[in-house]
């Protein structure tokens, strides 16, 4: 995949994060970057076209505004939970011959046939060998039977059309687009990371994302309706405003500490007057950590095997509280591992951060390959392809 004049672009409900990378031979970077709030949009459904529209459009300009290139193409990750992913599998029968390199091309060649008109992506998640054996390297394996397994989504016509309207209005174009999901999947998995059983949470501001890995396959992909702004918008109710809750939330207060004996809080008016009160530490502090506590009881009600089978990896916004790894184990006897993005030339210093994560782990992998080695429909992924353009067409 050769990416030029191409912006990355990860819509939430309250921020857009915008990447423009380019990339030359094997050779990739980020050479703008910016982080805007998203307005008109609440994660799920526009509420405002136009104002939607226009933090898109502002936050890819500052993007570009850092680069020497103009921005013309689009990759999204996608911002709803309306997606369908599905784990799908084709098998062949050897009967104990030979694991060989055509047979693996035979697997995946029926499952294009099968499925390429019905999906938007399909990924290769691993193949099993006699229904017991999980690898990613079958070839040179005697066996009786060999399936190859993927993870297919399904991004609705609506979704789809809407999307491209958006940025065809911006004058862009739509290239790909992905689930966010997903796209952790595959990053993980381009890691080799030892561990086989993982939990992934990425906590963001409306929603936080439950990926469960067990045996290196997913087993679980769900989506919970509250995330950090659900806290927000607790300690907005003391009369502040937005962007003094945001600061509390993730600098002042923290999850395990009580080294102060209260907070000065400089309460919004409309006349101006600088007017300050105060609350005891103790009490915002249990504002913030009766959401963490929710938001974790429904991360571990949702596991369906006990909570000690796992490793724990948190990242996203909602994961910069202060202290959260030591609160979490002592309230819930679980250790978490922060996931953050390395350093990366191209994003300041003060953004790279888990806020991030999410196009941090798709422009790692568009870098290092990973999008072509595990998609199974390499020539039908971008939309100005034959197949995409006449649905494209049927649709408008």
């Amino acid at each position: 995949m050769m990416i030029k004049n191409t912006a990355i672009i990860d819509i939430g409900s309250n921020s857009i994060k915008t990447f423009v990378i380019d990339q030359e031979e094997k050779y990739s970077k980020i050479v703008g970057f910016d982080k805007s709030m998203s307005n008109g949009f609440d994660g799920n459904k526009i509420n405002n076209f136009d104002t939607f529209v226009d933090s898109i459009k502002n936050s890819i300009n500052k993007a570009q505004k850092q680069s020497s290139s103009k921005v013309k193409n689009i990759i999204l990750i996608t911002p709803t939970s309306k997606n369908k992913n599905h784990l799908i599998s084709e098998v062949i029968e050897l009967n104990g011959a030979q694991i060989e390199d055509n047979h693996l091309r035979q697997l995946n060649k029926s499952m294009i046939i099968k499925y390429k008109t019905k999906l938007t992506h399909c990924f290769k998640s691993h193949y099993v060998i006699d229904n017991k054996i999980i690898t990613d390297s079958p070839i040179g394996i005697n066996c009786g039977s060999l399936s190859l397994n993927a993870i297919a989504t399904i991004i609705s016509d609506e979704e789809i059309k809407l999307f491209k309207n958006i940025f065809s209005k911006i004058g862009l174009n739509l290239i790909f687009i992905y689930d966010s999901s997903i796209i952790y999947y595959l990053y993980l998995k381009s890691l080799n990371l030892h561990k086989k059983n993982i939990v992934f949470i990425d906590i963001g501001s409306s929603t936080t994302k439950i990926l469960t890995i067990k045996d290196e396959k997913i087993s679980l992909l769900k989506t919970l309706p509250i995330g950090s702004m659900n806290i927000t918008n607790d300690l907005m109710t003391l009369n502040i405003s937005k962007d003094f809750a945001e600061k509390i939330k993730t600098k002042n207060i923290d999850l395990i500490l009580n080294d102060h004996s209260s907070v000065e809080i400089p309460v919004w008016e409309e006349l101006g007057k600088n007017q300050k009160q105060t609350k005891s530490y103790e009490f915002i502090q249990s504002i913030v950590t009766a959401r963490v506590d929710e938001i974790f009881k429904l991360v571990l009600s949702s596991i369906p095997k006990s909570k000690f089978f796992y490793s724990y990896l948190v990242t996203g916004g909602g994961s910069m509280q202060l202290n959260l790894i030591p609160y979490v184990k002592s309230k819930f006897g679980i250790e978490l591992e922060l996931v953050e993005p390395k350093q990366v030339k191209g994003i300041p210093t003060f953004w790279n951060n888990p806020s991030i994560m999410l196009p941090f782990c798709l422009n790692s992998l568009i870098e290092n390959g990973y999008i072509d080695k595990f998609n199974l429909f390499k020539k039908n992924d971008s939309f100005s392809n034959k197949i995409w353009y006449k649905r494209f067409v049927d649709l408008l």
